[in-house]
């Protein structure tokens, strides 16, 4: 008895043990995977690495460049949401070819210092900051560490580089940048900009202006201005790299919405807008104003946004007052969670009854089908997240 209290005692501990013996293999192996795709990267020295970070807009602006730019290059794009150091370095390994002749590297951020360590792997070539927002504030504690780290990538474009700034960016514009950039935007003062747009529901027409040059009339399936801002973002670096207009707007027909990114996805009299993956305060913002260019019963169904810090409750409440200005019915998720954007919801006077909380986003989803309504049915998919959040 007193040898299984001793085992039983001590249990708690094990996995803290185990974790001290393993952690300097895995550190080993990590290493020696870092050290191979530095290695395959220096067996392609002609090969032009772009680096792509922002806390929203990154994955967007990813899929657009890589689509213009393979109407002249081959190219290879970091998939999915694969902006770690080993998720990059994966790539590399896997994927990498001397064929290759650029290389579109997303690089995500949660602590300082993130974003150098995957500029050291890679050495970009060029780089894009899309967007600095009030995003992962529970790792980063503030704004400017934000800022700091998402110009780690500016700091590790050499200066004959091509740096793109997202001109239309308060925190961006905000800071002293010293080398040659080029910023790109939605605003008349940005090196490439958008006039005469026009956006609805079937998608958006813009002509666009990259210095004093006017092209005509460009078309997308992409819907909303926040996606305009990306695929200038990715005009500009296209153009900058050789592509011409002609095969731009031959490559924007081919652009689809990345996953969970506003996709659309059609069923019948029913619209879902899929904007499901990792929300934050601009681009909820932006989702919603979406939505509210479509004709039909708008619902929205979200959890609301996590890891904001202390601003959470503030913006969440925000959210419910927006929402509340664009949306016919409201279906919350998570009675904890989602309170602070039923209150904000409610302070508008909006009608209570048209707001239900269900406890996961299948119940929520279950009952925005069953909703019957003459017009067509627009659902909006604000964010999804994992049960221990509710």
């Amino acid at each position: 008895y007193m040898l299984m209290g001793f085992f039983f005692s001590i249990a708690p501990l094990l996995p803290m043990f185990i974790n001290l013996i393993n952690a300097p293999i895995e550190g080993s192996i990590r290493k020696y995977y870092i050290n191979d795709a530095k290695k395959i990267l220096r067996s392609c020295p002609n090969l032009i690495v772009i680096g792509i970070t922002g806390s929203f807009g990154k994955t967007s602006v990813k899929y657009f460049l890589t689509t213009l730019l393979r109407a002249k290059y081959n190219v290879l794009m970091t998939p999915e949401s694969f902006n770690t150091p080993m998720g990059v370095v994966k790539t590399i390994r896997e994927q990498l070819r001397p064929t290759h002749e650029i290389f579109v590297c997303e690089m995500g951020a949660k602590f300082k210092g993130d974003i150098k360590e995957l500029c050291d792997i890679v050495n970009p070539t060029h780089g894009i900051i899309t967007s600095i927002g009030e995003q992962h504030l529970e790792t980063f504690k503030s704004v400017d560490n934000i800022i700091q780290t998402k110009f780690e990538l500016a700091n590790a474009v050499a200066d004959t580089g091509i740096l793109l700034l997202n001109g239309d960016n308060d925190y961006i514009n905000s800071q002293q940048v010293n080398q040659l950039h080029y910023t790109y935007g939605l605003l008349k003062n940005n090196d490439c900009h958008s006039t005469k747009m026009y956006v609805s529901q079937n998608g958006t027409e813009f002509s666009l202006i990259c210095g004093k040059d006017e092209t005509s009339l460009m078309k997308t399936k992409l819907v909303g201005e926040h996606n305009v801002t990306n695929l200038l973002g990715a005009i500009a670096m296209a153009k900058q790299l050789g592509v011409t207009d002609a095969q731009i707007k031959s490559q924007l027909i081919k652009i689809e919405s990345p996953p969970h990114r506003l996709q659309l996805i059609k069923n019948g009299n029913t619209t879902i807008i899929d904007d499901s993956y990792n929300s934050n305060p601009s681009g909820s913002k932006a989702a919603l104003k979406t939505l509210s260019l479509f004709n039909g019963y708008k619902i929205l169904v979200t959890p609301g946004m996590v890891d904001l810090g202390d601003k959470q409750d503030e913006l969440n409440f925000n959210l419910g007052v927006y929402a509340a200005e664009v949306c016919d019915f409201i279906i919350l998720v998570g009675e904890k969670q989602a309170q602070p954007i039923y209150n904000g919801i409610i302070s508008t006077g909006y009608d209570k009854s048209k707001v239900l909380i269900s406890p996961g986003i299948k119940e929520a989803m279950q009952k925005a089908s069953a909703l019957q309504y003459n017009d067509k049915k627009i659902i909006l998919i604000e964010n999804d997240l994992p049960d221990n959040y509710l």
